[in-house]
């Protein structure tokens, strides 16, 4: 019979890190870029053109950070680049309010 062995605390912290960082701060990051297309958008398109299109192109954003976040292999560039990118984010939202 074959020992089984049990995964240690670092990694499943690891992992629950992963899961909450990529998630809380791609939702943030998805709002921010939403409220900052919305409002480039709707000097261009009607009303509700813009916030349709801020809307999908979100979505397709949030999806891909969250497939990257679980790609990337080190925390610590992912903690980096994911609150930089949350910061530019929204002092783009901030800037263009």
């Amino acid at each position: 019979m074959a020992k089984s062995t049990s995964i240690s605390l670092v990694y499943r912290l690891s992992i629950f890190y992963r899961f909450v960082l990529s998630f809380a701060l791609g939702y943030l990051c998805m709002m921010h870029l939403s409220l900052g297309l919305g409002s480039l958008f709707s000097h261009i398109f009607d009303k509700a053109e813009a916030i349709y299109l801020a809307a999908f192109i979100s979505i397709l954003f949030y999806l891909a950070f969250i497939i990257v976040s679980f790609c990337t292999h080190s925390l610590w560039k992912l903690s980096l680049t994911s609150l930089v990118l949350t910061g530019v984010l929204f002092g783009l939202s901030v800037g263009l309010n």
